[in-house]
């Protein structure tokens, strides 16, 4: 289960929220970016003046490529360009995008260069208009959304560090002090040895999952609108600027004051959208919202003593399954796969399976391992507990409008657990329509002729997957009672 700030400091979760703070993953990417367009105009005590300081910081490029004699190393200005580039990774943001990497990318070495390189040309050019800088995703190599957002908090490292001080003392979190400069420090959360930012949730926008920086690139509406308009204007094709490189685009507006001028302008119009965590696409609160609703439903698993670790590790899962069931019947806890009318597949019930064992798992300290998804070689097994080599029970999921639901309980959990020599299985059965009644009968009569030929006959769990407007509906219940 990811490590949420909430999670690492022991408070709930709204808590943070309430403060509008992002309750962000301590050891994990979040897919979440800060946009600069989101400072504009904040009202955040500790941000009123950070979106000037952010264009500030890229005004000082301006004296200093006018008192510079060449793109030089070994000039002192130029010099001091590089190093103004040189910004440290900034560790325990809860930002990120590169797998891997939870804690942010800094820029230096090469980069460093070739953005200096680059704002020395352009400020040469006469153009000194800051938000040129805000657009380096559009024209600079290995300048993604990520780096830019990672830069955006270096440069303000203050205004995240002050805010960090006061929602912790608001918090009454423990802190440490942490000295920024020589003559100015501050009281902070510390995680494995750095300080943690805190990040204002309206700071943050989302992206689709891009591979590398181009394609994040690729997949930014401002970005995509910006071009659309340069390229209406020099009359290129719709389908013809798509094929432009990040040169092509630093070559138009650097050197077309036409096209300059429409980039400046439109930046300074445009207004970020923020993400939004009610809908929460990226499922950023999903793990820890189920983790404290698990934590006010205590598990207890009373396994009888002299049982063999296999037929422990079967009675353990059966527990966690019928668990799972009356977490979803009785708590309403399948309304997490239903948001915004969203229909939940297989992968989503057994990802949601997983989530509740791992947690309870954890919670009483169960030595075994459980896994998902895994391939034993005859397809993806849904759902493993195990421990040492001969206590393993496998579960199968299968939802009840599944065409191969009677093929997935005779045929496809024996193969599993053959391949996988399992000591005993168990198959579930997500019921999202009226068909419970078949399909028990089905079933029972698939059962007879596994029993008539010897076979091993999995226990079955049905659990009533429908969407649950109202715990209080008399329609929550299947018609014919418990299932």
């Amino acid at each position: 289960m990811a490590n949420h700030y909430s999670t690492y400091f022991n408070i709930k979760h709204h808590n943070f929220v309430n403060k509008g703070v992002y309750n962000a993953f301590l050891d994990q990417d979040s897919l979440l970016h800060i946009d600069p367009l989101l400072l504009k105009d904040c009202k955040i005590p500790e941000f009123k003046d950070a979106y000037e300081d952010f264009l500030q910081y890229f005004r000082g490029f301006v004296t200093l490529t006018n008192a510079a004699s060449s793109k030089s190393k070994q000039d002192r200005f130029f010099k001091m360009m590089i190093k103004r580039y040189t910004l440290k990774e900034i560790s325990n943001t809860g930002l990120g995008y590169s797998a891997g990497n939870p804690h942010g990318r800094g820029i230096s070495g090469a980069l460093s260069i070739q953005l200096a390189e680059s704002t020395y040309d352009i400020i040469k050019a006469g153009m000194t208009d800051p938000e040129i800088f805000c657009l380096m995703q559009l024209i600079e190599d290995n300048m993604g959304a990520d780096r830019i957002s990672d830069m955006t908090i270096s440069i303000l490292q203050k205004h995240f560090l002050s805010y960090t001080q006061r929602i912790s003392l608001e918090l009454a979190l423990p802190t440490k002090q942490y000295m920024y400069s020589y003559d100015l420090s501050f009281n902070v959360p510390f995680y494995n040895g750095k300080p943690i930012l805190f990040i204002p949730a309206q700071f943050l926008c989302d992206l689709p999952y891009a591979v590398d920086y181009d394609d994040i690139d690729r997949v930014c509406n401002y970005n995509n609108k910006l071009k659309q308009k340069i390229a209406s204007m020099i009359g290129v094709c719709w389908s013809d600027y798509r094929n432009f490189k990040k040169s092509d685009w630093k070559s138009l507006i650097c050197n077309n004051r036409d096209c300059y001028n429409v980039a400046i302008e439109y930046f300074k119009g445009v207004i970020g959208i923020p993400y939004d965590f009610i809908e929460d696409k990226k499922e950023q609160y999903q793990g820890v919202l189920l983790h404290e609703l698990l934590r006010t439903v205590p598990f207890a698993c009373e396994i009888k003593p002299n049982k063999s670790a296999a037929e422990e590790i079967y009675e353990l899962t059966y527990s966690m399954c019928n668990q799972f069931k009356r977490l979803v019947e009785n708590m309403r806890l399948s309304e997490i796969l239903y948001r915004k009318n969203r229909k939940p597949d297989e992968t989503d019930w057994q990802l949601l399976l997983w989530m509740v064992a791992d947690t309870y798992k954890n919670a009483g300290e169960f030595d075994v391992s459980i896994t998902r998804e895994s391939n034993p070689g005859v397809g993806e097994l849904d759902f493993q507990i195990t421990r040492g080599a001969k206590a393993n029970t496998v579960v199968e999921i299968k939802r009840s409008c599944n065409k191969d639901l009677l093929h997935g309980y005779r045929t496809q959990l024996a193969a599993y657990m053959n391949a996988t020599q399992a000591t005993d299985g168990l198959f579930m059965v997500i019921v999202e329509d009226d068909s419970i009644g078949e399909i028990r009968a089905q079933l029972e009569d698939v059962k007879k002729d596994m029993f008539e030929k010897g076979e091993y006959i999995p226990a079955v769990i049905y659990i009533n997957g429908k969407h649950q407007p109202s715990a209080s509906n008399p329609g929550y219940k299947l018609s014919n009672g418990e299932m």
